[in-house]
């Protein structure tokens, strides 16, 4: 899977140099201009701990027979992109737990080694500052609002109950608001409150938490309000009727298919279509038309919806995750099967269309 870093990933790597640096001085003045390689030092550390968290985020994914897209470090920690058109309640929030683990395993790992290194030593200061961050990471992750994992265990619990993944969006990303609003009461206003006053370090993260924290939870909640729009489409209203040929098909042989109205479907050796025959089969010189296959003329689309029973009663349910598949794919169409042996084709802009007049 490739993994990136992201281009704001420095910016953490100089908050966390810049803070962590003059604290570490001013409590071992010896080390004297040391203490900002050690920082370095720790920032590195933490991209590790970072790239760990995706990783256990990403491998769960896999196991689960999703496609991983992408493992991002960025300046909010990281984020992992993975396509999971089969997902469940329970597959999500396994694949939300493990971030969280890995953190707690890492943070055992330093407990383990800190009593190894020397007092007092740069690797002590290392390992403990790993120790302590790893911790504070994976129970601070599994806090119950979005963006955090915990907002997806939250997502994946409302999901289960009421059936409908839309809600469990929604009910999350208002935890995540309310979850913000709390952590900047607990690190800004109770200090206040009590006569006390926050330090710069502190102000600084509790901005730059708090923003992430309502950032994500946001957005969470206008994907939610989208996916509840989208949620009233159902695939009947929207799906085309569609014709099959092989791929051994040519150019003319497709202009020659009666089928009109239909669209055509380019269908492998196991019958499952994953092409669609464009317009641009029209612009293929007539005299190359006998020897082109129509595969030249095709856009590949995602991986198709096959009907889960005979009855085809699927088509009367919301065509939220045709969409979504299509959107993960960078896809405008996908093929589904109405009934056993019998396909159409789900167009983007059909949704759309059928969204706008809502």
């Amino acid at each position: 899977m490739p993994i990136y870093l992201g281009r704001s990933w420095p910016i953490i790597a100089v908050v966390i140099v810049a803070t962590f640096g003059p604290q570490l001085a001013y409590r071992r003045p010896d080390l004297g201009s040391t203490v900002y390689a050690i920082a370095l030092g720790y920032a590195l550390l933490l991209l590790v701990s970072v790239l760990a968290h995706e990783a256990a985020h990403a491998l769960m994914a896999l196991r689960f027979g999703h496609r991983v897209d992408r493992v991002v470090a960025d300046l909010w920690g990281g984020h992992t992109a993975y396509q999971a058109d089969d997902n469940t309640p329970g597959r999500s929030a396994a694949v939300a737990v493990v971030g969280p683990l890995a953190n707690a395993a890492l943070a055992a790992i330093a407990y383990l080694v800190w009593p190894l290194t020397e007092p007092g030593g740069i690797a002590s200061l290392l390992v403990g500052a790993m120790l302590y961050a790893n911790g504070f990471v994976a129970l601070f992750n599994l806090l119950p609002g979005l963006p955090l994992d915990g907002g997806w265990l939250v997502d994946s619990l409302v999901w289960r109950i009421t059936g409908n993944r839309t809600t469990g969006l929604l009910v999350a990303g208002w935890s995540g608001r309310v979850l913000t609003v709390l952590v900047v009461l607990w690190w800004l206003v109770l200090p206040l409150a009590r006569g006390a006053r926050p330090s710069l370090f502190t102000l600084l993260w509790a901005v730059l938490i708090g923003g992430f924290l309502w950032q994500g939870a946001s957005a969470s909640i206008r994907t939610a309000k989208v996916r509840r729009l989208v949620d009233t489409v159902r695939v009947r209203d929207v799906v085309r009727p569609a014709v099959i040929v092989p791929e051994r098909t040519t150019v003319a042989q497709a202009l020659e298919t009666p089928a009109p109205g239909a669209f055509l479907l380019v269908a492998g050796p196991d019958g499952r279509p994953h092409s669609l025959i464009t317009g641009a089969v029209a612009d293929v010189p007539e005299h190359a038309r006998a020897t082109t296959p129509v595969s030249a003329a095709a856009m590949v689309l995602p991986d198709p919806a096959v009907a889960p029973g005979p009855d085809g009663g699927w088509l009367d349910g919301p065509v939220t995750e045709l969409l979504s598949r299509m959107q993960s794919a960078g896809a405008g169409a996908i093929a589904v099967e109405v009934v056993p042996g019998q396909w159409g084709v789900v167009l983007e802009e059909d949704v759309v269309q059928a969204i706008s007049v809502r």
